[in-house]
């Protein structure tokens, strides 16, 4: 299923997460993994690096640390370590649209930020950058998962949109190729700030047995020949998407980069995706909205 896996390597993630999480998967698809770093160099108007130590010597070393970082993950792969200079999630575009890239694994920073401006889980993150601009879905892995060897259950959370039935066409031919059950999930959004009234106004089971309808007949026919389940209740999304995988002993999350927003390209602040992906739990892929023929 994946050719070739790119994994954004940092050092403030943790080594045994979102690193193995891709030498596990390059190995089990045989596919070319390369290892990418982004390596800041500050300058102002009277200084840069280079008038300290040339920029080739100082991206050749840092290669050489990451090569010997991972080289017992590495081992019995086809890889490369490739680092590069200038704005990380520019360069990585590149890289990804260039060299046809299947799948970015991503992590999340474990070192503590001192950024004021900067709330947990905005749009300015390297993850919101990446899958805002590119077809190929990132999987961002916040905890060791050794279930990514072997996916035995799909947890798909869907909100009805064009870009979760995207998503869903992509869960179903992962768990074709993984042999994986699909718990097809959605949340009816009570409203965290502004609560939705019609809620309300009647029984709460009567939304969920209309949402399970809708969902049986939106997808029925995609899911045929794959063990899969129907489920919903109310609550605050990202929250209840957390809460079902954990219950549900998902080994990967499915979701769409955009979902409803009817500005999809427009900032938001702590977005359910994000959200969801960064908190702790089992590893996230978020599918980027692509034509596909399974519905």
């Amino acid at each position: 299923m994946f050719k070739k896996i790119l994994l954004a390597a940092t050092p403030q993630i943790a080594p045994e997460a979102a690193p193995q999480a891709a030498f596990d998967l390059a190995r089990q698809h045989d596919a070319e993994l390369v290892v990418y770093h982004a390596l800041p160099l500050c300058q102002n108007a009277w200084c840069t690096f280079e008038d300290i130590v040339p920029e080739e010597k100082l991206v050749e070393s840092a290669r050489q640390k990451i090569a010997a970082t991972f080289a017992q993950g590495l081992e019995g792969t086809r890889h490369e370590v490739r680092v590069v200079t200038g704005p990380a999630h520019e360069k990585l575009l590149k890289i990804i649209h260039t060299e046809g890239v299947d799948l970015v694994v991503m992590g999340h920073h474990t070192g503590s930020m001192i950024r004021p401006d900067r709330m947990w889980g905005t749009v300015d993150t390297s993850i919101r950058k990446v899958c805002s601009n590119v077809f190929s879905p990132v999987l961002v892995v916040t905890q060791p998962s050794p279930q990514m060897a072997g996916i035995k259950r799909i947890l798909m959370a869907t909100d009805f949109s064009t870009p979760s039935d995207s998503a869903l066409c992509y869960a179903v031919q992962l768990a074709r190729q993984t042999g994986a059950h699909i718990d097809v999930f959605h949340v009816l959004d009570v409203g965290a700030r502004c609560p939705e009234p019609k809620y309300y106004m009647q029984d709460m089971n009567v939304f969920i047995e209309e949402a399970k309808a809708k969902m049986e007949k939106r997808y029925a026919k995609p899911l045929t020949g794959i063990s899969h389940t129907f489920d919903c209740w109310e609550g605050a999304p990202y929250t209840e998407i957390l809460k079902k995988a954990r219950w549900s002993g998902a080994d990967v999350i499915v979701m769409a980069q955009y979902s409803s927003s009817q500005e999809p390209a427009a900032a938001t602040v702590g977005s359910t995706v994000i959200q969801v992906a960064l908190s702790p739990g089992c590893p996230t892929l978020i599918v980027n909205y692509r034509a596909r023929v399974c519905m």
